[in-house]
């Protein structure tokens, strides 16, 4: 030995360090389930063995001539430095198998060559047999172990089979299967007392397992045909020489049927048998079976006692189901510590299930302290006996850096492992690391074949994001029934996500019809849970009594509860609500705030009425230049989302162009984006376009086509298209008339509005007004109409303040008062309401209820059409006049009619009200601007008056009839 070695080793018991290295790679070995990568698994051993020891100088150099050089070298460590040599664990680096194959046979012939043993020669001896073993049969020996073993290896809580080979030494017979150091020093200390009255014994004893052992060559087919019946009457055979594995193994046999009629009582009796014979084994067994009720009743409290009396034998599985029990109180009451105490012991003894609970219970600090890297040394020691779940754990911890740096690559190359093997959650990440080209190349291919396989295997996020991408067409055909059926898979496991999802599916008919109470309910379940956006919806529901009913506390309840938790469009809902009161006291300032928070998280809806705060000075001081820099930068984000299809940008697109904000007014372009959005399932751009279409504004009028569009909308539940459908069903406009649609759709409106215009709700309480000013779904009742008009008026409502307008100027359900009149109009025009301009235009013109002032009467006018009077501007003549639209021709006669008060022009306008074409049907507008050209004598205008009064009388008669 070098005098280097002896300084490092320098008062070091070197001795007793080579015989526990012996005895310790010996219990290593014989504890490996994964021969195709014991080798690394040896030597990874052999380096943690190393680094635990005092003296941190000794490495593999120093250990293997330490060995190399103690005197009983051939004798009791030829295995071991022929293991260093054949994998290169020497100073130099350099494989030798020959010389580690010399070593092997040295250590067998020594078996022939010496008439006695002690106990490390016989551990050299059984080192050195499986290391020649798998240097010689390797392939073979995997084949045989993976055809007893594949049936549960996996399995953590199964019956085991007692097939241990023996072998005989100067008639010491032990398992070279298990640890049996303590028979190999008790045999001996006692040898020469002994050996001679055992002999009988030992011969039997050999017979017997030789039998068990046939047993199971013809239960899994190794080296013979595979022959269950056979199997079955060679452990018969052995049981009845006593041998307690056979015994064992019979029971399983009745368990199971394999080879005889499947009878759990008679394995419960062999199993006993072998148990109280202390077959370890058995009593393994016979814990499995009083813990599930198998051939006996279940019975936690002696499935504890035999789990203990096994394990306290050192037998592996048990102790690894004793820390179980203590885990899970199983038959015991719950001690965590004494749990980890029995995972560890299993650990040691090499049992890779107690090795991935040990894992878990380290990542998670359960029963100790929390410790990452001891986590991931624990599962991979399980991942490297082939344990699938921890080799998936494996897989998580390089995927997100649990006790060792993140490494994606080889995260993604233990997933593949595990999901080839099986394993859902493995194939659901290996889908998603496809999906995103995470530790490989992007493949969606690959992606959905790997989801569809999790999926398949009850995987609930691999059901989730199959229905995502089928919902998006991404890597398959967009396919909405088969989102929804994966979705329902998934929220039925109660996936969070997939339950907001179908909440989604109900609420937008998504591979289902459209049903409110089911997206109330999937939204409420997921809301309930924590889920930011669902809470948002959720609060949306009860704020318009969608699914449920109408319930503004609630509403605002979750507003808050989405807001707190960072959601924008939930911020952006309560600022709406602070400032119109509604569920809470109306409160700009705050309105402002909502806005403002929303906006700094880019919701643009949120920036577009923090414009019109800073427009109006709502909640803040008035500030233009600020307002205009909202809308500018949103119209140039609409312009962008508008071309790549997103619908919602199409909708607000088109409502820019339409009221004129950052660009000039432009119906034909409004038009075009409605269109677009429509097109795309967008329910507001549907009623948009029904509206444009109703009007024949920036198209030509339509009314059948704006009927379709309504109903598009109202079949997903747009409430405003619901009321126009039902007037075109009530007056027969686009349709046939349909009284009985008509009056269902209205008392259905009736109870939703009545319900939501007491919570100051200025959309409902408009639309209420509406109905008792129609007498639609309710008695026509001018004072109720009129009473709710001024709520919803106050509540900033632009309708209502525009048709309050026209009730004082027409003294309709109030006295005339064209000051009052005025004041309506001029409060709806400033909220953009394009026929509130054309009154608030012409009453300036003709001064009515102010002063005249032709100069901003022309002005409102040009802003109630935007675009087109550039057409006038450039034609000045008539010709352009039949290829307007419908609004822009009501613009030309409203410029003609302020021409010294042009009777031909008045008569056009009472024309365009009567017909609905431009603006709003308005038989009383149309009636008040058919006199005032009849005063100035048009005949065409007196004859129109006739027949409205005749018509009158007419149905006057008939009501009196």
């Amino acid at each position: 030995m070098s005098s280097v070695t002896f300084d490092i080793l320098k008062d070091y018991d070197y001795e007793i360090f080579l015989k526990g290295f012996l005895k310790d790679f010996y219990r290593q070995i014989i504890k490996i389930e994964d021969y195709t990568n014991y080798d690394n698994i040896l030597k990874d051993w052999i380096k943690e063995f190393l680094n635990n020891q005092e003296n941190d100088k000794i490495n593999f150099e120093i250990i293997l001539k330490l060995m190399e050089n103690h005197k009983e070298n051939e004798n009791w460590f030829s295995s071991l430095i022929g293991f260093f040599y054949e994998f290169g664990m020497n100073d130099s680096n350099i494989i030798d198998k020959n010389k580690s194959l010399k070593l092997y046979l040295l250590t067998i012939n020594n078996i022939n060559n010496n008439s006695t043993f002690n106990t490390y020669q016989l551990i050299n001896i059984i080192i050195a047999k499986y290391l020649l073993s798998l240097y010689y049969y390797k392939d073979i020996i995997l084949y045989k172990r993976n055809m007893i073993s594949k049936g549960f290896s996996c399995l953590e809580n199964v019956q085991v089979m007692s097939y241990n080979h023996y072998e005989t030494f100067n008639g010491l017979e032990i398992s070279i299967c298990k640890d049996e150091i303590n028979t190999i020093e008790k045999y001996f200390e006692s040898f020469y007392d002994s050996f001679n009255k055992n002999q009988i014994y030992y011969i039997k004893k050999k017979e017997s397992e030789k039998l068990n052992d046939l047993g199971c060559c013809y239960q899994y087919g190794i080296g013979k045909i595979k022959d269950e019946y056979k199997a079955f009457e060679y452990y018969l055979k052995s049981a009845k020489g006593g041998n307690l594995g056979a015994q064992n193994n019979l029971g399983y046999c009745y368990q199971n049927g394999i080879g005889i009629i499947k009878d759990e009582k008679k394995a419960i009796e062999l199993y006993l048998k072998a148990a109280n014979g202390g077959n370890l084994d058995a009593q393994y067994n016979l814990g499995i079976c009083y813990q599930n009720g198998i051939g006996i009743n279940r019975d936690n409290k002696k499935a504890f006692e035999w789990y203990f009396k096994s394990a306290k034998e050192e037998y592996s599985p048990a102790q690894n189901m004793l820390g179980k029990c203590y885990y899970n109180e199983i038959g015991t009451e719950k001690d965590l510590k004494k749990a980890i105490c029995w995972y560890k012991k299993s650990a040691e003894n090499g049992n890779k299930f107690a090795q991935y609970n040990l894992g878990n219970c380290y990542k998670d600090g359960i029963g100790i302290e929390k410790n990452e890297i001891k986590a991931f040394k624990y599962y991979k020691n399980s991942a490297n006996q082939k344990y699938l779940y921890a080799q998936f754990q494996l897989g998580s911890c390089y995927d997100i850096g649990i006790g060792i740096e993140i490494n994606k690559t080889k995260a993604f190359e233990l997933y593949e492992d595990a999901a080839e093997k099986g394993h859902s959650n493995a194939q659901f990440k290996l889908g998603y690391f496809y999906e995103f080209g995470i530790g490989t190349e992007k493949d969606l291919g690959k992606a959905i074949y790997w989801y569809e396989k999790a999926a398949e295997g009850g995987d609930k996020i691999a059901q989730h994001n199959l229905g995502q991408c089928y919902r998006i067409g991404k890597g398959v055909d967009k396919d909405n029934d088969k989102a929804f059926e994966n979705y329902k898979k998934s929220a039925d496991q109660e996936y969070l996500e997939s339950q907001f999802q179908l909440g989604c599916c109900y609420y937008c008919g998504i591979g289902t019809e459209i049903n409110m109470t089911k997206s109330f309910e999937f939204w409420k379940i997921a809301a309930e849970k924590g889920h930011n956006i669902a809470q948002c919806n959720l609060g949306m529901l009860y704020e318009y009594g969608r699914g449920t009913e109408i319930d503004l506390e609630k509403a605002i309840y979750w507003y808050k509860k989405a807001s707190d938790g960072g959601n924008s469009n939930a911020q952006c809902f309560l600022g709406q609500c602070y400032k119109n009161g509604k569920g809470v006291v109306k409160d700009n300032i705050m309105a402002f705030e909502y806005y403002k928070k929303s906006t700094e998280q880019g919701n643009k809806r949120a920036q577009f009425l923090l414009g019109d705060c800073y427009d109006k000075g709502i909640g803040t001081e008035t500030n233009k230049t600020k307002a205009n820099e909202l809308y500018n930068s949103l119209f140039d984000l609409y312009i962008k989302e508008a071309e790549n299809e997103k619908n919602d940008a199409q909708l607000c697109l088109g409502n820019f162009y339409y009221l004129g904000y950052c660009t000039e007014r432009d119906y034909y372009e409004a038009v075009y984006w409605f269109n677009r959005a429509a097109e795309n399932g967008n329910e507001v751009a549907q009623f948009c376009l029904g509206c444009c279409y109703m009007l024949g504004t920036g198209i030509e009028k339509n009314e059948i086509k704006a009927f379709e569009y309504y109903k598009k909308s109202a079949e997903k539940e747009y409430l405003d298209a619901k009321l126009n459908l039902a007037v075109c069903y009530f007056k027969g406009i686009g349709t046939e008339v349909n009284k009985a649609k008509a009056n269902e759709l209205f008392e259905k409106l009736y109870n939703l509005y009545e319900k939501a215009a007491v919570n100051e709700d200025g959309v409902m309480q408009y639309c209420f007004g509406y109905l008792f000013y129609k007498g639609y779904g309710t008695k026509k009742d001018l004072d109720k109409s009129i009473y709710w008009y001024q709520k919803a008026a106050e509540n900033g409502n632009e309708f209502a303040q525009y048709f309050l307008g026209e009730c004082y100027e027409l003294g309709i359900g109030v006295n005339k008062d064209e000051v009052k009149a005025f004041e309506f109009y001029k409060k709806s025009a400033e909220n953009r309401f394009d026929e509130a301009k054309f009154m608030l235009g012409y009453y300036y013109i003709n001064g009515i209820g102010t002063e005249i002032n032709k100069e901003k009467g022309f002005e409102l006018y040009n802003d109630a059409v935007g675009k087109i009077k550039n057409i006038f501007d450039d034609y000045g003549n008539d010709e352009i006049l039949d290829n307007l639209d419908e609004t822009s021709k009501v613009y030309y006669w409203y410029n003609k009619a302020a021409e010294d008060d042009n009777k031909y022009a008045l008569y056009k306008l009472g024309e365009c009200y009567e017909l609905g074409k431009g603006v709003t049907f308005n038989e009383k507008r149309a009636f008040d601007f058919y006199k005032k050209s009849a005063d100035q004598g048009f005949l065409d205008a007196q004859s129109k008056l006739e027949h409205i009064h005749n018509k009158e009388f007419q149905i006057n008669d008939e009501e009196k009839a």
